[in-house]
């Protein structure tokens, strides 16, 4: 996972993440767990998750970070 707008994050957090291009920002919670792994949860059931594609997390139009779904 890469940070943009952290060195350390918080452990716990909410923000907004889109997993494709188009797709408009989902409310989410993330947790980052003490391996540097990221945990995001929607708030809603997202269709068609993919290992391999990338989840950007957002906070208003501010990119904080996004790293590759396992």
């Amino acid at each position: 996972f890469n940070w943009i707008a952290w060195e350390a994050p918080p452990r716990q957090f909410r923000c907004s993440a889109k997993i494709r291009y188009r797709q408009t920002e989902q409310p989410c919670e993330v947790t980052v767990e003490e391996d540097g792994s990221v945990q995001v949860l929607f708030d809603r059931p997202q269709r068609a998750i993919t290992p391999g594609q990338a989840v950007v997390l957002y906070d208003g139009d501010t990119v904080l970070g996004g790293g590759t779904i396992l």
